[in-house]
Protein backbone atom coordinates (compact mmCIF):
# COMPACT_ATOMS: atom_id res chain seq x y z
CA UNK A 1 0.00 0.00 0.00
CA UNK A 2 2.59 2.48 0.93
CA UNK A 3 4.63 1.74 -2.28
CA UNK A 4 0.87 2.45 -4.42
CA UNK A 5 0.90 5.96 -2.36
CA UNK A 6 4.67 6.79 -3.09
CA UNK A 7 4.42 6.60 -7.01
CA UNK A 8 3.39 10.10 -8.45
CA UNK A 9 0.95 10.64 -10.41
CA UNK A 10 -0.82 7.90 -9.50
CA UNK A 11 -3.69 7.98 -7.49
CA UNK A 12 -6.18 5.38 -5.80
CA UNK A 13 -9.27 4.34 -7.26
CA UNK A 14 -12.03 2.79 -6.07
CA UNK A 15 -15.32 1.21 -7.25
CA UNK A 16 -16.49 4.08 -9.16
CA UNK A 17 -13.85 5.00 -10.84
CA UNK A 18 -13.50 0.82 -11.90
CA UNK A 19 -16.94 0.92 -13.17
CA UNK A 20 -16.25 4.10 -15.19
CA UNK A 21 -13.29 2.79 -16.88
CA UNK A 22 -14.26 -0.38 -17.33
CA UNK A 23 -17.37 0.73 -19.12
CA UNK A 24 -15.89 3.41 -20.83
CA UNK A 25 -13.39 1.25 -22.01
CA UNK A 26 -16.26 -1.37 -23.45
CA UNK A 27 -18.06 1.83 -25.37
CA UNK A 28 -14.73 3.19 -27.40
CA UNK A 29 -14.14 -0.36 -28.52
CA UNK A 30 -17.82 -1.54 -29.36
CA UNK A 31 -18.18 2.41 -30.71
CA UNK A 32 -14.68 1.88 -33.21
CA UNK A 33 -16.11 -1.36 -34.16
CA UNK A 34 -19.88 -0.25 -34.75
CA UNK A 35 -19.24 0.90 -38.29
CA UNK A 36 -21.77 -1.11 -39.78
CA UNK A 37 -24.32 -1.01 -36.57
CA UNK A 38 -24.12 -4.43 -35.29
CA UNK A 39 -23.23 -3.36 -31.86
CA UNK A 40 -26.06 -0.62 -31.20
CA UNK A 41 -28.23 -2.71 -28.80
CA UNK A 42 -24.46 -3.87 -26.66
CA UNK A 43 -24.17 0.06 -26.75
CA UNK A 44 -27.27 1.08 -25.36
CA UNK A 45 -27.46 -2.44 -22.93
CA UNK A 46 -24.47 -0.95 -21.70
CA UNK A 47 -25.70 3.11 -21.37
CA UNK A 48 -28.64 1.91 -19.70
CA UNK A 49 -26.21 -0.25 -17.14
CA UNK A 50 -23.93 2.85 -16.60
CA UNK A 51 -26.55 5.64 -16.75
CA UNK A 52 -29.23 6.12 -13.66
CA UNK A 53 -31.75 7.79 -16.30
CA UNK A 54 -34.38 8.27 -13.31
CA UNK A 55 -31.88 10.64 -11.69
CA UNK A 56 -31.23 12.65 -14.99
CA UNK A 57 -34.74 13.32 -15.44
CA UNK A 58 -35.85 13.98 -12.09
CA UNK A 59 -32.63 16.48 -11.48
CA UNK A 60 -33.37 18.04 -15.32
CA UNK A 61 -36.90 18.99 -14.62
CA UNK A 62 -35.70 20.32 -10.66
CA UNK A 63 -38.84 21.19 -8.87
CA UNK A 64 -40.90 21.44 -11.73
CA UNK A 65 -40.57 17.17 -11.89
CA UNK A 66 -43.09 16.78 -9.08
CA UNK A 67 -45.53 19.10 -10.66
CA UNK A 68 -45.86 16.27 -14.09
CA UNK A 69 -48.27 13.46 -13.89
CA UNK A 70 -46.72 9.95 -13.52
CA UNK A 71 -47.63 9.31 -17.28
CA UNK A 72 -45.40 12.46 -18.11
CA UNK A 73 -42.66 11.93 -15.74
CA UNK A 74 -42.42 8.39 -18.24
CA UNK A 75 -42.57 10.08 -20.93
CA UNK A 76 -39.96 12.93 -20.33
CA UNK A 77 -37.62 10.11 -18.94
CA UNK A 78 -38.03 7.91 -22.22
CA UNK A 79 -37.29 10.66 -23.71
CA UNK A 80 -34.45 12.22 -21.85
CA UNK A 81 -33.01 8.70 -22.09
CA UNK A 82 -32.85 8.70 -25.64
CA UNK A 83 -31.45 12.44 -25.80
CA UNK A 84 -28.51 11.61 -23.37
CA UNK A 85 -27.73 8.08 -24.94
CA UNK A 86 -27.33 10.15 -28.41
CA UNK A 87 -25.49 12.87 -27.08
CA UNK A 88 -22.94 10.31 -24.73
CA UNK A 89 -22.50 8.20 -27.54
CA UNK A 90 -21.76 11.55 -30.07
CA UNK A 91 -19.65 12.81 -27.24
CA UNK A 92 -17.58 9.23 -27.04
CA UNK A 93 -17.40 9.06 -30.95
CA UNK A 94 -15.26 12.23 -30.49
CA UNK A 95 -12.89 11.42 -27.39
CA UNK A 96 -11.99 8.04 -29.94
CA UNK A 97 -8.99 10.79 -30.55
CA UNK A 98 -7.76 11.07 -27.27
CA UNK A 99 -6.28 9.43 -24.44
CA UNK A 100 -8.31 8.85 -20.88
CA UNK A 101 -6.63 9.54 -17.90
CA UNK A 102 -8.10 8.34 -14.55
CA UNK A 103 -6.66 11.79 -11.95
CA UNK A 104 -8.33 11.14 -8.80
CA UNK A 105 -12.14 10.04 -7.14
CA UNK A 106 -13.88 12.49 -4.69
CA UNK A 107 -15.76 11.65 -2.01
CA UNK A 108 -18.78 13.54 -2.01
CA UNK A 109 -21.19 11.69 0.67
CA UNK A 110 -21.44 7.71 1.47
CA UNK A 111 -23.40 7.35 -1.83
CA UNK A 112 -21.88 9.59 -4.32
CA UNK A 113 -18.43 10.18 -5.41
CA UNK A 114 -16.75 12.02 -8.15
CA UNK A 115 -14.84 10.40 -10.83
CA UNK A 116 -12.41 12.94 -12.19
CA UNK A 117 -10.38 12.26 -15.81
CA UNK A 118 -8.53 14.41 -18.25
CA UNK A 119 -8.98 13.74 -22.24
CA UNK A 120 -5.34 14.36 -24.30
CA UNK A 121 -5.28 14.40 -27.65
CA UNK A 122 -3.66 11.68 -29.25
CA UNK A 123 -2.66 13.83 -32.17
CA UNK A 124 -1.98 17.16 -31.07
CA UNK A 125 0.30 17.68 -27.84
CA UNK A 126 -0.29 21.52 -27.66
CA UNK A 127 -4.44 21.07 -27.20
CA UNK A 128 -4.92 21.79 -24.38
CA UNK A 129 -7.03 18.54 -21.75
CA UNK A 130 -10.50 17.94 -21.46
CA UNK A 131 -11.21 17.83 -18.26
CA UNK A 132 -14.39 15.35 -17.34
CA UNK A 133 -15.84 14.29 -14.32
CA UNK A 134 -18.44 11.62 -13.42
CA UNK A 135 -20.84 11.90 -10.37
CA UNK A 136 -21.20 8.44 -9.29
CA UNK A 137 -23.97 7.29 -7.00
CA UNK A 138 -24.40 3.99 -5.30
CA UNK A 139 -27.36 2.49 -6.04
CA UNK A 140 -27.08 -0.12 -3.45
CA UNK A 141 -25.27 -3.55 -3.27
CA UNK A 142 -22.43 -2.19 -5.15
CA UNK A 143 -23.72 -0.81 -8.35
CA UNK A 144 -22.54 2.25 -9.32
CA UNK A 145 -24.38 4.88 -11.86
CA UNK A 146 -23.95 7.94 -13.52
CA UNK A 147 -25.91 10.87 -12.10
CA UNK A 148 -23.82 13.37 -14.24
CA UNK A 149 -21.37 14.60 -16.46
CA UNK A 150 -19.64 17.61 -16.10
CA UNK A 151 -17.48 18.89 -19.06
CA UNK A 152 -14.95 21.63 -18.62
CA UNK A 153 -17.16 22.91 -16.19
CA UNK A 154 -20.53 22.69 -17.50
CA UNK A 155 -22.61 19.61 -15.82
CA UNK A 156 -25.11 17.80 -18.00
CA UNK A 157 -27.85 17.95 -15.84
CA UNK A 158 -27.80 21.76 -15.36
CA UNK A 159 -27.74 22.24 -18.77
CA UNK A 160 -30.60 20.34 -19.43
CA UNK A 161 -32.14 22.14 -15.97
CA UNK A 162 -31.65 25.35 -17.71
CA UNK A 163 -33.14 24.49 -21.01
CA UNK A 164 -36.20 22.50 -20.18
CA UNK A 165 -37.75 24.27 -17.32
CA UNK A 166 -37.85 27.80 -19.79
CA UNK A 167 -39.45 25.92 -22.17
CA UNK A 168 -41.75 24.25 -19.83
CA UNK A 169 -42.54 27.96 -18.20
CA UNK A 170 -42.88 29.34 -21.54
CA UNK A 171 -44.17 27.19 -23.78
CA UNK A 172 -45.51 24.17 -21.32
CA UNK A 173 -45.24 20.53 -21.04
CA UNK A 174 -46.75 19.72 -24.78
CA UNK A 175 -44.17 22.21 -26.10
CA UNK A 176 -41.00 20.27 -24.55
CA UNK A 177 -41.96 16.91 -25.22
CA UNK A 178 -42.01 18.42 -29.02
CA UNK A 179 -38.94 19.85 -29.03
CA UNK A 180 -37.44 16.69 -27.56
CA UNK A 181 -38.77 14.59 -30.02
CA UNK A 182 -37.86 17.10 -32.91
CA UNK A 183 -34.09 16.55 -31.33
CA UNK A 184 -34.19 12.80 -31.39
CA UNK A 185 -35.64 12.92 -34.75
CA UNK A 186 -32.88 15.04 -35.98
CA UNK A 187 -30.36 12.82 -34.20
CA UNK A 188 -29.95 14.82 -30.93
Amino acid sequence: LLSAAAVPGQAWAGPPTDVVKSKQTELFRLIEANKDGSSSKKIAAIFDELLDYDWLAKASLGDEWQKLAEKDQKEFSSLLKQLVQKAYERNLKKTLAYDIEYVSEEKVSDTVFVVKTKAKSKTDSREEPIEIAFRMGNKGGGKWQIEDINTEGVSLVDSYRSQFVKILKKDGYAALVSKMKEKIAKGA
